[in-house]
């Protein structure tokens, strides 16, 4: 089953630990500013582009912009079998810098 953290703990594991940080946001949303290293895939995208996530071992942190679709696929993704998926919920709460462009 898959876990709801708070971003301390998300920015803990990121610097200490392999992970794949997967952003649900839109692409859109996603170019206008990301965490380091994470990979865009819109929640509503995800059912058809499960083969761009890594085996189901892997641990996989999720977020959105608010928390709400990064626990609705932290959610879908523990139904499909992925083992370590953890939520770390919206980007309007995080304060560990993003990349940005312009």
């Amino acid at each position: 089953m898959y876990r709801k953290i708070d971003q301390s703990e998300a920015k803990k594991i990121m610097d200490t630990e392999p992970c794949l940080v997967l952003d649900v946001r839109t692409e859109d949303e996603f170019v206008l500013g990301h965490i380091e290293n994470s990979i865009c895939i819109p929640v509503d995208e995800l059912d058809k582009r499960l083969d761009e996530l890594p085996d189901k071992k892997r641990l996989i942190l999720v977020c959105c912009r608010s928390g709400k679709s990064s626990a609705l696929a932290a959610e879908y993704l523990d139904k499909m079998g992925y083992e370590n998926v953890l939520d770390f919920g919206g980007l309007v709460y995080w304060r560990y810098g993003y990349v940005e462009w312009d």
